[in-house]
């Protein structure tokens, strides 16, 4: 597991359980993320609603910590304006933009490396959550005249 982290304009940050799973890295790794939640106005993501923030929430019970809060969001998927016949995917959303930023593939051989914590495959998964985060940033500034606005998710 790795989590990648920004606030606008500001460096990507990322925190990873590493090669040896310990109960307190992972501990370390939820805390990671629920702090910069908490300090976040707005948090943004592809999905993140329903996604990145109910599994983030499932582990802060799994490891007896409180829950997030309600906060405000922008879902660059779920709060788009009603459009048929595009995929919404980000890395389709950001093809149709031309976007520069582009999300690193992964094939099931590599997964398979990040699933057994290995060197090289936490490696990949930290280039994956890097990209990911950095195509996110450009596609949501692409995006804003499409969006019908932020929505407070409540956990």
């Amino acid at each position: 597991m790795i989590v990648a982290a920004a606030f606008d304009g500001e460096e990507i940050e990322t925190l990873s359980l590493g090669n040896t799973w310990r109960e307190k890295d992972a501990r370390k790794l939820v805390e990671f993320f629920k702090e910069r939640y908490d300090a976040a106005d707005v948090v943004t993501g592809h999905y993140i609603r329903k996604f990145d923030l109910p599994i983030l929430n499932g582990a802060l019970m799994e490891w007896g910590m409180e829950p997030l809060g309600q906060k405000l969001t922008l879902d660059t998927k779920l709060d788009l304006s009603d459009v048929a016949g595009l995929s919404q995917s980000q890395e389709n959303l950001s093809a149709l933009k031309d976007l520069e930023a582009s999300k690193f593939h992964m094939n099931d051989n590599w997964w398979r490396k990040v699933a057994r914590l290995t060197p090289e495959g936490l490696a990949l998964a930290e280039e994956r959550v890097v990209t990911d985060v950095q195509q996110h940033r450009e596609l949501r500034a692409a995006l804003a005249p499409y969006f019908r606005g932020h929505v407070v998710w409540k956990p």
